[in-house]
């Protein structure tokens, strides 16, 4: 029985690595709480005080949190 159970464990951490060793769900959060999202090959980061979503390229990161302009940084 323990036998089978080592089995089916390594099988599992093999599906596991063969997906890059990183699942992703949409609904996912990062550490910080603030959602992402990839599209085509862009990842969108949502604002902390609004919750627009704004490519990390054109986001405004403060204290480890992202905002979609200078208006929505905290004084």
């Amino acid at each position: 029985m323990i036998f089978k159970l080592i089995i089916f464990g390594a099988i599992l951490y093999g599906l596991y690595r063969l997906f890059g060793g990183e699942i992703k769900l949409p609904w996912d959060k990062n550490r910080d709480g603030s959602k992402t999202t990839s599209i085509d090959g862009d990842t969108l980061v949502e604002c902390a005080t609004c919750g627009v979503y704004v490519t990390k390229k054109e986001a405004f990161e403060y204290k480890g949190k992202f905002y979609c302009s200078k208006e929505c940084l905290p004084n």
